[in-house]
């Protein structure tokens, strides 16, 4: 299954048509994915970030940049996501919850009952990362759980203790101390909940460091943990986007609205038939 952060196709899509043409994220979206899915010939699913999320109310610093949305237009926005889901694709989007956590629900649904995908190059989906599971990106290419070690410095595992202690800039999560010492007291200690109120055998400066800051530490792993058990906590992956799935016709009526011609064209049923033909074996694969 390809498992997609949907963000990722649509900030390119913005950046690559914005002030050409009037809806850039109802032209290219389904255009970018066209090709994506006839590739791969699997299974696929979007992920999108809900409106208002909780790690943003838990942090307000969470995230501190533009949602695709705010960057275009919300109608196009919205109209993107109706035309995706009128040419059968499946789809997440919950109001509360950022596409890391639908995706990362979806990783241990399946994990190890068949290979999973994850499209992206974001750092976080590295704790998600095994045998069956790998990263794609435009990046950095094919990333393994064999390679997080020479990316990170830590195995997959330890990758939320990573992130929770050296911090994430694109994030908004704040450094406590440098990645070298990061990765020291991961060697050392394992996981952060393991040790993080202990009375800890360290240098003085790091010592008072920790002392000082165990309420971010917590906070910070809070944010960046992808565990089956943080994701269920909050309910993801959330229901699907189903409201009028593969009607071709309601696919129409947005390309006579938006004026994208090749959305009524005669032949869309043809063109988009991998898109559909996969995105209703995803619906029966998710049960949904």
């Amino acid at each position: 299954m390809q498992i997609v952060d949907a963000g990722m196709i649509a900030f390119a899509a913005w950046h690559a048509l914005k002030g050409r043409i009037d809806w850039p994220l109802v032209y290219q979206v389904p255009r970018m994915l066209r090709p994506l899915v006839e590739a791969a010939e699997d299974t696929y699913v979007l992920c999108w970030n809900g409106a208002r999320l909780w790690k943003r109310e838990r942090w307000p610093a969470y995230r501190d940049r533009p949602e695709i949305w705010e960057e275009a237009d919300r109608e196009d926005f919205d109209r993107m996501l109706e035309t995706l889901t009128a040419l059968g694709v499946v789809q997440y989007r919950t109001e509360h919850l950022e596409a890391d956590e639908a995706i990362a629900a979806l990783v241990h649904r399946f994990e190890g009952e068949e290979e999973l995908v994850i499209r992206s190059d974001d750092k976080d989906f590295m704790q998600l990362l095994s045998g069956s599971t790998r990263m794609e990106g435009r990046v950095r290419g094919t990333v393994r759980f064999t390679d997080v070690k020479e990316i990170l410095g830590v195995t997959p595992a330890y990758a939320a203790d990573y992130l929770a202690l050296s911090g994430d800039q694109a994030d908004g999560i704040p450094r406590i101390v440098p990645p070298k010492k990061a990765r020291e007291l991961i060697d050392s200690r394992g996981h952060v909940r393991d040790w993080i109120d202990r009375d800890l055998r360290i240098d003085a400066a790091t010592k008072r460091t920790i002392e000082a800051s165990r309420d971010q530490i917590r906070l910070n792993l809070e944010l960046v943990d992808l565990s089956q058990a943080a994701v269920e906590e909050h309910g993801a992956p959330g229901d699907p986007l189903l409201d009028g799935r593969g009607d071709l016709g309601r696919a129409r009526e947005i390309g006579e609205r938006t004026d994208v011609s090749w959305l009524t064209a005669d032949d869309l049923s043809q063109a988009y038939g991998a898109v559909r033909a996969w995105g209703e074996r995803t619906r029966e694969r998710l049960e949904i």
